[in-house]
């Protein structure tokens, strides 16, 4: 009888310590994605969305209208519904905080991360680390790396270009959140 009680305890402690294996990253769990890299099947409107930007945007432009690109994307993300979390890199180390603040809104859940790369080849294991979270990278501006092993690498889902105004950016921006928001693939042009 105690080698039965034993041989169980035995077997429940192999199991318990099995469901104890966790992720290699520190990325939360992702969402139903089609193409297995990305969230690409929708999420909750009041959704996480990060923007990263880089230190010059903290300055109101000629094209912005007195609003500064960071203030535009709070403004604007938060009147479509969702709960916008903007980063701005510093300018002494712009990639490491970069890096950090990536690393940062995964750990927190965004579903789209929104990104004007200081350094676009610096990024590679942020992205992946996004993409294994199931958010969508999104390059605003230049784009961001595509590198790394195995099949099609790392590299932004979609890429917002550069417009005419910090409006114009902010406002196609919006639209492709909203759009994979809905779970469509959305429109960049």
């Amino acid at each position: 009888m105690l080698r039965s009680v034993a041989a169980v305890v035995a077997v429940c402690s192999m199991f318990v310590l099995a469901g104890c294996q966790g992720t290699t990253s520190d990325a939360p769990t992702p969402v139903e994605s089609s193409d297995l890299t990305s969230s690409d099947g929708g999420f909750d409107q009041h959704a996480v969305v990060g923007v990263v930007l880089l230190a010059s945007a903290s300055t109101p432009g000629p094209t912005s209208g007195g609003v500064a690109l960071p203030e535009r994307f709070e403004t604007d993300l938060t009147t479509a519904g969702f709960r916008p979390d903007v980063r701005v890199a510093s300018a002494a180390d712009p990639a490491q905080d970069q890096r950090t603040a990536l690393r940062a809104l995964v750990r927190r859940g965004a579903k789209v991360l929104l990104v004007e790369a200081a350094d676009p080849s610096a990024l590679s294991s942020e992205i992946q680390v996004a993409h294994d979270a199931g958010a969508v990278v999104v390059a605003l501006g230049d784009p961001l790396p595509a590198s790394g092993t195995g099949g099609d690498g790392v590299s932004s889902d979609y890429r917002v270009q550069g417009t005419d105004s910090d409006a114009a950016l902010v406002g196609k921006s919006v639209a492709v959140v909203e759009s994979l928001q809905r779970g469509e693939k959305p429109s960049t042009s």
